[in-house]
């Protein structure tokens, strides 16, 4: 791509104003998100489907009047199927270059010069280098040669979570025994998913193995529940054994691994997904020969671990952010928990509640 003085989007304003006089897809689909609603329109099928895969169980009917945040995302395609027009509907401003260089530090992304006056370039790593999508908000125009659908997605993602000022969206998996939430933290790879898995294969609400919403006034904890991605390794026995029933297809990630694609729905019929009192924060310290949980005063060490959504900070005043984030801590029981077998550490954290 060079400096980007030679790109696709030289004449990116005649292109966008012929893709925007384009009928909008008659198929919309809703999906709830925390305490908000994403609504997506699309024509271009593959990422009408990434969508649908990502998000199938926050799947809604069209929301009624209530005051809860939208966002809209509107995906149009040229007629040689070469360019695609992605419009974002969100009564907020945003400066979407800057947002998603923002809230994705570790995607490797860039701005490029624009050759196109009032557009912005995206740059995006790619095999053969630098590719890019052009931004003038609310819109974007992507070639349909670059993966652009993981990016769009996630940008939709990010502009409703940044709209839910009474949340805070936290890297983190989430469960619900009884009526005590329980937000499951630690690095990737610590046993938030085993663990969530093993609970919910007990019969307790599944929330969320990635991501976890809390309302910070009420404190509780607000389903976000994603298709699930399952590494091979140690977990519950019906968790495998449904695994298998529903054939969970693997699929390969961009980390090189292969995972196995499901649905907390299907693997566990009847478990629920209701808001959740928030009771207990269990930093994980990985995987041990047998499951130990330590109640604990949260230090640095342990704070380090909650970490927050780059969407949930963006424009937010960072002092009263803190204050949020502390007074989701301190108003809760905190324990350290090292994971043994997945079914041992399930029973042990059931009957720590119990005690």
């Amino acid at each position: 791509m060079g400096d980007g003085t030679d790109g696709w989007w030289q004449d990116a304003t005649s292109v966008c104003a012929g893709l925007a006089g384009k009928p909008a897809p008659d198929l919309q689909e809703w999906y709830r998100v925390g305490d908000g609603y994403l609504s997506v329109r699309s024509d271009d099928e593959p990422f009408r489907s990434r969508m649908q895969t990502l998000f199938r169980e926050c799947t809604v009917a069209a929301p009624g009047d209530d005051e809860l945040p939208r966002v809209a995302c509107l995906v149009r395609t040229s007629d040689d199927a070469c360019v695609a027009l992605i419009t974002f509907e969100d009564p907020q401003p945003l400066d979407l270059c800057a947002f998603g260089l923002g809230i994705f530090p570790d995607r490797g992304f860039t701005e490029v010069a624009s050759s196109a006056p009032d557009w912005r370039i995206l740059g995006l790593p790619g095999a053969d280098g630098i590719d890019g999508v052009a931004i003038r908000e609310p819109h974007m125009l992507v070639h349909r040669s670059t993966r652009w659908q993981a990016l769009v997605g996630s940008l939709a993602f990010s502009r409703l979570i940044r709209r839910q000022k009474e949340l805070l969206f936290f890297h983190a998996g989430s469960i619900g025994i009884g009526d005590h939430g329980v937000l499951l933290v630690g690095p990737k790879g610590a046993g938030k998913t085993t663990l969530s898995m093993a609970l919910a294969a007990r019969g307790h609400s599944f929330l969320g193995d990635e991501i976890a919403g809390v309302r910070v006034r009420s404190l509780e904890l607000v389903p976000v529940r994603r298709s699930l991605a399952v590494r091979d390794g140690p977990r519950a026995a019906e968790v495998s054994l449904a695994l298998d029933r529903e054939e969970a297809p693997y699929e390969p990630f961009p980390d090189g691994t292969q995972r196995r694609r499901s649905y907390a729905r299907a693997l566990f019929p009847g478990t629920g997904a209701a808001p959740t009192p928030l009771r207990q924060i269990i930093f994980l310290r990985g995987f041990g020969p047998e499951a130990r949980l330590e109640r604990v005063q949260p230090g640095r060490e342990h704070l380090g671990l909650l970490t927050p959504l780059g969407a949930t900070m963006w424009g937010m005043n960072p002092v009263q952010r803190a204050r949020d984030f502390l007074s989701i801590v301190t108003r809760v029981r905190c324990s350290t928990l090292t994971l043994g077998p997945p079914d041992d550490t399930a029973l042990l954290l059931e009957q720590s509640l119990e005690g």
